[in-house]
């Protein structure tokens, strides 16, 4: 497997797992979001469910509470008259007739039932047996006072209640939540709110009166108000408004029967959740809904009565559904694109590679007419570009050994020719055998030399000019002699010249047949040296008194330039020019400068005047990185390029007759040296505002 493959493979399982990841926690972050959503549902349903059934209560058999109902309701419960019979605890005495109270119950509470307040009345002696049931029917689920409704009003703080005399029967609390069912399954169960009231009389149990509302009008009401579908649950069953009534469709869920099943199926399997927190509910995208159960109210447990509230939220999850298939579609593209991205980086980097191989090999064979294709965007510094960049020297380096060879192979003919001619021109001044032994030799050369393979050819040159020189030693080594002393003339003389104009260092190397030579330098220094008033004096003096002038005071120049063991750069008329740190680095290259400047104006301030004319200078110093080296191939000379030779020369101009002007960065090395003193900022042509010193002699 090639490494573009790995590569790509690699990028494609790496981006994967990526997106894996991202979606992993989007997902878990949703899912996070819709719990605590549910959570806070729970509570805002919770508490707007408890206000309403409070409302309910309140509303209806809150108004007959002996202690906080309507004051002119609650006089049923206590006899404050003997003998008084408009009181329950009057009808509950011994020996009293049962016909009385269930009249009492029939007539008093007949407006109750009419304006909806209570739903139905029970009355029970002190033992638990049913006295009377009275009931305004309005045909909400199974009739309460029918023979097969069974009663269970059970809770934690009521007890039971029941309608036969060999059930248990315990005292509790008296608001509660009670549910009564049809034991035949024909009518639906019915959930109220009731209220137990114990009759007594002279703190003397004498029965108990059991009111109920049904809470059917709270369902709707709170259906109404938030707009959402409530649901009765209990372990065997579940209640809707639809079970007694065409209910308005509030919350626009449209067919609610199945919904109803599968939302009830599914708290049912989370009972043990439910129970456990006190709530449960969910997010569900397939049936468009949200759903919470709580305890149908604070007076059960919710395992035995919960309420189920069932909210439309098809709006809010087709928008989500639409922004995870924006997030899916988004994070598609970008995966795409990387991986595209990554393919076309891969392909254009290792074909590059591969064509690279291509071209080795086709070197290596012999063939240098194989050129690297051009290539977009391509740059010299990436690791192709580099590459080509090695081929192409390592072509133009067997191009150049190619035409080296060729070159020898001309010269070997050139030189195989001359010794056969020198060898058949002494062969006729021979005679005898010493003649035919030479003919012999030449024969054997010839045959030596007609060969087209380069190694057997040199080969055989090397052997026919050890033939030659055995037979010519005398000649050639005279030849040889001769010639090597003018080569070693000629070179001596071109390294005495080369060695006047250059510095050793970079002789050497321009000896060696170093093309470029530009070396950087870090930290030098740079002096230029004008004499000031050199036009009017050249007037004066003429050309040969000029140059005569010039001549001795650069000498001089040079001769400091020696002692200090600077680099004399060069000079233009009446411009002298001289570096230290160049071509080697020198510590105290700021000192030393300076010390040639000050030798420079004492020498010129020490000569007499000429024509009238006292001679000055002004010298101009700054240290900094420059650039030194030769360039070109015809009248070379060793010179400075970079931003501190040109601050040097702005220095000089700028500077002052007989003082050495200097930049900070100069003035900052030296001035523990040298006394200097600030001319604080001036203007200096090309670099602006500068402040720079003067440093006299």
């Amino acid at each position: 497997m090639s490494i573009k493959l790995r590569i790509i493979i690699l990028s494609l399982v790496g981006n994967f797992a990526i997106a894996a990841i991202f979606l992993g926690l989007a997902q878990y972050q949703s899912s996070q979001k819709d719990q605590a959503a549910i959570e806070s549902s729970s509570n805002v349903y919770g508490q707007a469910w408890r206000t309403v059934l409070n409302d309910s209560f309140n509303n209806s058999v809150g108004f007959y509470h002996p202690q906080s109902g309507d004051p002119e309701k609650i006089t049923i419960w206590t006899d404050n008259d003997a003998g008084q019979e408009t009181t329950f605890s009057g009808l509950f005495v011994e020996n009293s007739d049962v016909q009385d109270l269930r009249d009492f119950i029939d007539i008093y509470f007949e407006e109750a039932f009419a304006w909806g307040e209570l739903s139905f009345v029970m009355a029970f002696d002190r033992d638990g047996l049913s006295l009377h049931c009275a009931t305004a029917y309005e045909d909400l689920g199974v009739d309460p006072c029918a023979e097969e409704a069974t009663a269970d009003f059970v809770s934690k703080s009521t007890g039971r209640l029941s309608k036969g005399p060999n059930d248990e029967f315990n005292l509790g609390a008296r608001r509660a939540i009670s549910a009564i069912s049809d034991s035949t399954g024909a009518a639906t169960a019915a959930f109220y709110q009731t209220l137990l009231v114990d009759v007594k009389a002279d703190q003397k149990l004498l029965g108990h009166v059991l009111l109920g509302k049904n809470i059917a009008d709270a369902l709707e009401i709170f259906e109404y108000e938030f707009l959402v579908k409530a649901l009765v649950g209990t372990a065997d069953q579940t209640i809707e408004l639809n079970d007694y009534y065409p209910a308005e469709d509030y919350a626009e869920l449209g067919e609610t029967e199945s919904l109803v099943k599968e939302v009830a199926s599914f708290v049912r399997s989370n009972e043990s959740e439910l129970i456990q927190t006190g709530f449960w509910g969910q997010l569900n995208k397939d049936l468009g809904v949200s759903y919470v159960s709580i305890p149908l109210s604070d007076y059960n447990k919710i395992e035995d009565a919960r309420f189920t509230i069932i909210s439309n939220q098809k709006d809010s999850i087709a928008a989500i559904v639409e922004a995870d298939n924006y997030a899916f579609a988004v994070l598609s593209i970008v995966y795409i694109l990387i991986v595209s991205a990554i393919i076309i980086l891969t392909t254009y980097s290792f074909g590059g590679i591969s064509k690279a191989i291509e071209v080795l090999r086709a070197l290596t064979e012999g063939d240098l007419t194989v050129e690297m294709p051009k290539r977009f965007f391509q740059s010299s510094k990436d690791e192709v570009g580099q590459l080509t960049q090695s081929l192409e020297t390592y072509r133009g380096h067997l191009t150049e050994m190619e035409a080296i060879r060729s070159q020898q192979t001309e010269k070997r003919k050139h030189r195989d020719s001359v010794i056969l001619d020198k060898m058949s021109s002494l062969s006729r001044q021979l005679q005898g055998d010493a003649k035919r032994l030479l003919e012999d030799d030449i024969s054997r050369m010839k045959m030596l030399a007609d060969t087209e393979d380069f190694e057997k050819a040199e080969e055989a040159s090397a052997e026919m000019m050890g033939i030659a020189i055995s037979r010519m030693s005398d000649e050639v080594v005279a030849l040889i002699e001769a010639r090597t002393g003018e080569i070693k003339t000629a070179l001596d003389r071109n390294e005495e010249l080369l060695l006047n104009i250059l510095p050793k260092d970079i002789a050497v190397r321009k000896l060696a047949d170093e093309k470029v030579i530009a070396d950087s330098h870090e930290s030098c220094s740079v002096l230029f040296g004008d004499i000031v008033g050199f036009t009017e004096l050249s007037k004066d003096l003429g050309p040969e008194r000029l140059v005569e002038f010039l001549d001795n005071v650069f000498t001089r120049f040079d001769d400091f330039s020696d002692e200090l063991g600077l680099e004399k750069i060069k000079t233009i008329g009446d411009n002298y020019m001289v570096a230290c740190g160049v071509p080697n680095h020198d510590p105290d290259h700021p000192f030393k400068i300076a010390e040639m400047g000050q030798k420079m104006v004492r020498h010129i301030r020490d000569l007499q005047p000429i024509k009238g004319h006292v001679p000055a200078m002004r010298i101009g110093i700054h240290s900094g990185p420059l650039v030194a080296g030769v360039i070109g191939k015809r009248k070379f000379i060793y010179d400075l390029w970079g931003d501190a030779v040109n601050t040097a020369a702005r220095m000089e101009s700028h500077g002052v007759p007989n003082m050495i002007h200097l930049t900070k960065d100069t003035a900052e090395l030296i001035k523990s040296r040298y006394e200097l003193t600030s001319r604080g900022p001036i203007e200096v042509k090309g670099k602006g505002v500068m402040e720079t010193f003067l440093m006299g002699v």
